[in-house]
């Protein structure tokens, strides 16, 4: 009956080697967009992202509501659903985000016009080996293409599954943590998840991601 016991412990802390080998190596292997850190504080990060292109879905709904149509929209898209029938590289993250004011030139202080809650963006970011020009084109017109221009942002990170909650309250601790450091934000908060959904949960990388002036 040891032997037995052993033998069960001993598959199972082999497979949890594997899950956290596989979870660790999967991401390593999938494109971000680029960035520079400029400055490290105690609870989160500023970083400069160079620009970079993005395909883009507006979708009605909560969080996964939204990530779940995200899914027919976008991964369809970088499948091969797409004038070229050509498939795209996997990248990282998938953002999304809640569409609360217009969207404005990055170096002007956001308006207060309000949206409708329930509409949010979901986006992914493109392969950098692509220009505007050469991506295959969307064969829904639901899919926007679109180029990001370059930007500063604060980024807050964190571990685990993320929940429609959990999401929300890191949005107010950075807030918070921002007000404090007196920095001004000027375009939507950013949801982004960098893992696949059978990731180990220590290891998936999820971020907050404010655009600050």
């Amino acid at each position: 009956m040891k032997k037995i016991v052993m033998i069960i412990w001993i598959i199972f802390i082999l497979w949890i080697i594997i899950w956290i080998a596989w979870s660790y190596f999967i991401i390593k292997s999938l494109e971000e967009p680029k960035f520079t850190i400029i400055e490290e504080k105690k609870w989160y990060q500023i970083r400069q992202y160079e620009s970079y292109i993005v395909a883009e879905v507006e979708v009605n709904g909560n969080q996964n509501e939204a990530l779940n149509q995200w899914f027919w929209y976008l991964a369809w898209y970088i499948f091969g659903w797409n004038n070229e029938n050509d498939s795209i590289a996997m990248t990282v993250p998938v953002a999304e985000t809640k569409k609360t004011w217009t969207q404005i030139a990055m170096t002007v202080p956001v308006s207060n016009t309000i949206w409708n809650n329930d509409t949010r963006i979901v986006q992914f970011s493109m392969p950098s080996k692509y220009t505007i020009e050469t991506l295959p084109k969307p064969n829904n017109d639901k899919v926007i293409l679109k180029t990001l221009p370059w930007y500063k942002a604060a980024i807050l990170t964190y571990s685990w599954f993320t929940t429609e909650k959990k999401v929300e309250n890191m949005k107010n601790k950075l807030l918070s943590l921002l007000e404090l450091d007196n920095q001004e934000i000027i375009w939507e908060i950013t949801s982004a998840q960098y893992n696949p959904p059978l990731s180990f949960p220590l290891l998936r990388r999820n971020e907050i991601i404010i655009p600050i002036k």
